[in-house]
């Protein structure tokens, strides 16, 4: 007989903890990059997110990425996450990053959304 152990669950980081207690997201959708090539980019530098090119959803649906922010009311509190989207699934995440303010303003300009 056959027994198979259940995977294990990793803990939650702290960054992962605090981005999903914030009220408020914004999402907003680049062209797709490979995970692990954005994660050494983030993880060097965390403006090479705006570097990215923006996409529109409604124009190409099949693949992109889709950057999440989750902040308070007062931008003082900023994290992000990027997830690798196929067919309108999620397929590849990066880590959750805490950000400021000025990532996220600088990253949602480029979509003509002002904060």
């Amino acid at each position: 007989m056959l027994f198979f152990r259940k995977k294990e669950k990793e803990a939650p980081s702290n960054e992962k903890k605090a981005a999903l207690s914030m009220p408020k997201t914004k999402k907003v959708q680049f062209t797709p990059v490979k995970i692990p090539e954005l994660t050494a980019l983030l993880n060097s530098d965390l403006y090479e997110l705006t570097k990215l090119t923006p996409v529109n959803y409604y124009a190409d649906k099949n693949s992109f990425l889709q950057c999440t922010f989750f902040y308070n009311e007062d931008y003082t509190d900023v994290y992000f996450v990027v997830q690798l989207f196929e067919n309108d699934f999620p397929r590849a995440s990066t880590p959750y990053y805490k950000a400021d303010y000025d990532l996220m303003r600088k990253t949602v300009i480029r979509f003509g959304q002002r904060i």
